[in-house]
């Protein structure tokens, strides 16, 4: 995975509200 979809996927998370859950999000979401 390269940087790029790393902070995209950051945003995603944070506009969800996700906030400090972001990376358990994106680990979640590589997973699916």
């Amino acid at each position: 995975i390269d940087k790029r979809t790393i902070e995209k996927f950051e945003k995603e998370a944070a506009e969800l509200g996700k906030g400090s859950f972001k990376y358990a999000w994106v680990l979640d979401k590589l997973k699916a």
